[in-house]
């Protein structure tokens, strides 16, 4: 009998007893040699390891990631294909009119009632700013955040030393409005209001202080700190000082013209002493009264919280009763000569008929007196006798 019919006679047995792969290979091995065994050994060649390290590696690696296409917003006119909404016909580039009036068919107007205008959308030139047809940011820009802006402006942070986070970040538009404002420089609300959007936390502190700088007061942040960088710590517009004479000028006028100033007020650290903004105390004082003038004259307060006897304005905490707080023509920066500041509350004829000051009608009080405390109770120095 010939093989072949009888191989495929075989064949349609075989695709009849179905693809088990065991009975499968008991009938090829009925008919032909050298049919492989059930589980032969693998016949691929063994890798080395560097080989393995390679072909591991070479799994691992990420595929590239094609890039994603950009999202783009799209005009309105110019995805709904409706160009002569713009230009003079659908194949022509001239326009139906001049910018910004083009624009007003569509948008309102904007810059009619506004005060301030920036000068590209006052101009009509829309599209320094805006792509008129598409791009792949909101509102059409053709950049965004600070990049756009500085394609006019110079950079508002690359010098100074203290920086305004909005600026620095390129938040512009937290602060200013990109077409027409009220509000000069193109804010989008007065000085202080805009100021506490952010500092809302000081501004509650304002409402409830007893006393308020009037700048504060009168939201007019910007006469005092610089709305982008400073050379200064807070953003201030001059150094500290300097900055408070720029009102205070009749207090600076007298600084200098004293032959004793108070060290903090030559040095221009006002606000060693003064709040700027707000404080509870009259003058804008950081503390009251002696605390105030113990936060350096710490010595002071020791020999007198010690004392056995107190000079009532020393006791009471009342320094400017014979002190001056900024400048004096007098040792001390006494409010007069040391003998006649004493006179304020002592009574002149009273002091002549007291039995110590008899032939001493003009030695300074001082020379026996301690001004603040002592332990005797006419204030008498230690080396002095008792009246």
């Amino acid at each position: 009998m010939p093989l072949l019919p009888l191989a495929i006679g075989w064949g349609g047995v075989l695709l009849t007893v179905g693809c088990n792969s065991a009975t499968k290979r008991k009938w090829l091995t009925t008919f032909f040699d050298g049919v492989p065994s059930e589980h032969p050994p693998t016949n691929v060649v063994t890798a080395t390891a560097a080989d393995t390290n390679l072909v591991a590696g070479a799994a691992q690696k990420p595929a590239p990631v094609a890039p994603s296409e950009p999202n783009y917003f799209g005009h309105q006119p110019f995805s709904q294909e409706k160009c002569s909404s713009c230009h003079d016909s659908q194949f022509g580039q001239g326009m139906k009119k001049p910018l910004p009036g083009l624009c007003w068919d569509c948008h309102k107007d904007f810059l009619a009632s506004a005060k301030v205008k920036h000068q590209p959308a006052e101009n009509g030139e829309c599209a320094s700013c805006h792509d008129p047809h598409q791009a792949s940011n909101k509102e059409l820009l053709r950049k965004t955040g600070k990049d756009l802006c500085l394609d006019c402006h110079e950079a508002p942070v690359d010098k100074g030393k203290s920086r305004h986070q909005p600026a620095e970040n390129g938040e512009c538009l937290t602060c200013h409005n990109p077409h027409a404002s009220g509000q000069k420089g193109l804010l989008v609300k007065p000085d202080g209001k805009l100021c506490f959007d952010c500092h809302d936390t000081f501004e509650k502190q304002l409402q409830a202080a007893k006393a308020k700088h009037l700048p504060v007061e009168n939201g007019e942040c910007a006469s005092c700190h610089r709305p982008h960088e400073s050379d200064q710590k807070k953003l201030l517009a001059k150094p500290d000082g300097k900055l408070c004479a720029e009102c205070h000028e009749d207090v600076q006028k007298q600084v200098a013209a004293a032959k004793v100033k108070h060290q903090p007020v030559e040095n221009g650290e006002c606000a060693s002493c003064h709040k700027p903004h707000q404080s509870e105390n009259k003058k804008l004082l950081t503390k009251a009264g002696d605390k105030l003038c113990y936060e350096c004259h710490d010595q002071l307060q020791q020999q007198i919280t010690k004392a056995a006897y107190k000079h009532d304005p020393a006791g009471n905490g009342d320094c400017l009763a014979c002190h001056t707080a900024h400048q004096s023509s007098e040792p001390g920066l006494l409010l007069k000569d040391r003998r006649q500041v004493c006179f304020e509350c002592h009574e002149e004829k009273d002091m002549l008929v007291v039995k110590g000051h008899t032939g001493a009608p003009q030695k300074p009080c001082i020379e026996c007196h301690d001004p603040h405390a002592g332990g005797d109770r006419n204030l008498l120095k230690p080396d002095k006798p008792a009246n």
